[in-house]
């Protein structure tokens, strides 16, 4: 058990290790999102209605009075009072079946809060990502910008042809549509992280990836993801309530008790006792035994599903993430220089390259930085993923 909650802190840490800013992101979320609050609602309905049918049904009082005819006979009056039961186990089986029930729900509840938190890292970290592609395309419109500017003098030198000096105009302009449309994109993300927040602004908000995550080890998630995952629980809570509905079909076979007072009078003379009755169930129920019961072996098989098939994404989800971290970790070094495409404008200038061989250099360069930057993404959305599986 210890082992387990250290395992749990460790992965809880790695996964989860927010920068302050994304850390009160999430909390204003959880405040402010429609359908987490909704959901909150109606968990406490779901609360209240666990404690309604647990108990035996109301007493029934009724009154007859008959008025004779002829008047020498007398009118007449009956009242009388009962109580229908069961055995006190029915109760108690049902109560807690429904406790069971709710237990269920509130994990429904937590996983879909979850999954709306993670939908907002999610796009909080395609905004890091965005942000990064943006600073790389500034730098290159920079760039483009010094090209077309070496392009123009050479071109006014007639060291250019106009085709040549065309080709760095269309380059630059090529470059600048893309980081306006990058511009929109990043507005568009932004406004959807707005609207997951309710709506609430999300000025001064600074987008940095979180620092110092991990990788976890395989064996840790798999020792505890049984015992933490959303869809896992909910199956085996599931097995739990066809097992309680089984005990309480079968007690929907025994009789049902009633007893109570009766009092009549007529003609001067009173009555008056105790009232018994027993139901007998011949007819009802015959079938639901069965169903509940074979009910209850299919939620035992749909838990072995689950849990076989939350094991495999899990494993499949832990190697694209280990997959992504390895191409960013080989491409790291290498892409963070500043002086990739700086020494290519230097050959330029001197005129050790040409103006293609130029283009071809920059254009595999850039790409390979958006290449690293992807994989950065997905190796923060795939640790996402992971965190989600195993229900923190």
């Amino acid at each position: 058990m210890i082992k387990a909650i250290y395992i749990l802190l460790l992965l809880c840490i790695s996964l989860s290790g927010y920068s302050q800013t994304l850390d009160s992101l999430l909390k204003s979320i959880e405040r402010n999102n429609p359908q987490i609050q909704s959901q909150a609602k109606w968990l406490e309905t779901e609360r209240a209605r666990s404690r309604t049918g647990i108990y035996p049904s109301n007493p029934e009082v009724s009154f007859n009075y008959m008025w004779g005819s002829p008047d020498a006979i007398g009118n007449q009056q009956e009242f009388e009072v009962t109580q229908s039961f069961r055995f006190p186990t029915y109760y108690f089986t049902k109560a807690g079946m429904q406790e069971l029930q709710l237990e269920q729900k509130v994990l429904v509840v937590e996983k879909s809060k979850r999954e709306i938190l993670s939908l907002a890292y999610n796009e909080y970290c395609t905004l890091v990502w965005l942000g990064k592609r943006e600073e790389v395309l500034n730098k290159r419109v920079n760039e483009s910008e010094t090209l077309l500017s070496i392009m123009q003098q050479g071109y006014d030198r007639k060291e250019f042809s106009k085709p040549a000096f065309d080709k760095a105009r269309i380059y630059h302009l090529n470059v600048q549509n893309e980081l306006q449309k990058l511009k929109s994109e990043i507005q568009i993300h932004k406004e959807l992280l707005q609207q997951i927040n309710g709506g609430i602004s999300l000025e001064n908000l600074l987008i940095l990836y979180p620092q110092n995550i991990t990788l976890p080890d395989l064996n840790s998630i798999l020792s505890v993801v049984q015992q933490q995952n959303s869809d896992i629980l909910i199956a085996e809570y599931n097995t739990g309530i066809t097992e309680k509905q089984v005990k309480l079909e079968n007690m929907n076979r025994l009789p049902k008790l009633e007893a109570g007072y009766k009092s009549e009078t007529i003609l001067n003379q009173k009555l008056q006792g105790f009232h018994t009755g027993i139901s007998i169930p011949l007819w009802e129920n015959k079938n639901l035994v069965k169903q509940s019961k074979l009910e209850n072996i299919w939620s035992q098989s749909y838990y072995d599903q689950v849990v076989s098939e939350v094991t495999a994404n899990l494993k499949l989800v832990y190697a694209e993430a280990l997959a992504s971290y390895q191409n960013y970790s080989m491409m790291k070094d290498i892409m963070e220089s500043s002086q990739l495409s700086e020494s290519s404008m230097q050959l330029l200038k001197s005129g050790e390259i040409s103006f293609s061989e130029y283009i071809t250099e920059v254009q595999f360069i850039f790409e390979s930085q958006f290449k690293y930057l992807e994989n950065e993404l997905n190796y923060y959305i795939s640790l996402n993923k992971l965190k989600l599986i195993v229900g923190e």
